[in-house]
């Protein structure tokens, strides 16, 4: 197997780091170079990254986020902000008006930042760094705004700690492939069904101490109400989705 494979079929997030690690700044450079050659939707790079360097701002966002302390322990803490202001300004540029408050637009932003996410955690993990991606930056999606003057047309979709792991972390294991990959059409609900209930207990006998439910009560119990529902009118607020999304 080929070194990117074996690194990338060895991904697991950590949420423990040294403190005390400083990369170097030739690290910190090719890791945002892999994630800026990111694959993206008309070569339009619909993101942008905000390092957070200031102490003080790095310790307010991760008392924010009381579930991810790795945000406040990492070397490196950045936000893939998704982001379509560049797109407004190349509008205004050939005297265009700018439509950027539908579904699609959303969706293309989205796309686009996690795929620069992927290539940085792809990089910094071949340079033997660990990694951590936060989604729970969309809880604190209004301050952040406020904290990193995110123009109209951005969001902060997710961060990325990146750091030397201060305590080792086993391969998690994924769905049965089946569950996955399929040929020509989708899979059947039956198969589908049957390969969760084996997941299920794949899961539990790994017994990652995190887990404190079976595999598909955590999603059953997760998707059994609304989450963050806030963020619709903040989308609105930011001009990525109409009033009448």
């Amino acid at each position: 197997m080929n070194t990117i494979i074996n690194h990338i079929t060895q991904h697991r997030s950590y949420r423990h780091f040294k403190k005390s690690e400083v990369m170097p700044q030739a690290h910190i450079d090719a890791i945002f170079q892999a994630a800026h050659q990111a694959p993206s939707w008309m070569n339009g790079q619909h993101y942008s990254i905000v390092r957070i360097t200031d102490t003080a701002l790095r310790q307010k966002i991760a008392a924010a986020q009381p579930h991810n302390p790795q945000v406040g322990d990492c070397s490196e803490f950045w936000i893939f902000i998704a982001d379509a202001h560049r797109s407004l300004l190349c509008s205004e540029a050939c005297g265009s008006d700018f439509k950027g408050s539908a579904p699609e637009t959303l969706m293309i932003v989205s796309v686009d930042t996690a795929l620069a996410a992927q290539n940085a955690v792809i990089a910094a993990e071949s340079l033997d760094y660990g990694t951590c991606v936060v989604g729970g930056v969309r809880q604190i999606a209004a301050q952040l705004i406020d904290w990193l003057s995110l123009p109209k047309y951005t969001f902060p979709l997710l961060g990325l700690c990146i750091g030397k792991p201060d305590i080792d972390m086993r391969v998690k294991p994924r769905l049965p492939e089946n569950a996955v990959l399929f040929e020509n059409r989708y899979g059947s609900d039956a198969q589908l069904a049957a390969n969760l209930a084996a997941y299920e207990q794949t899961m539990t006998e790994f017994g990652e101490a995190r887990e404190k439910l079976p595999f598909r009560e955590k999603f059953a119990r997760f998707y059994s109400k609304p989450h963050l529902s806030e963020n619709i009118q903040l989308l609105k607020q930011q001009g990525l989705l109409a009033d009448n999304d």
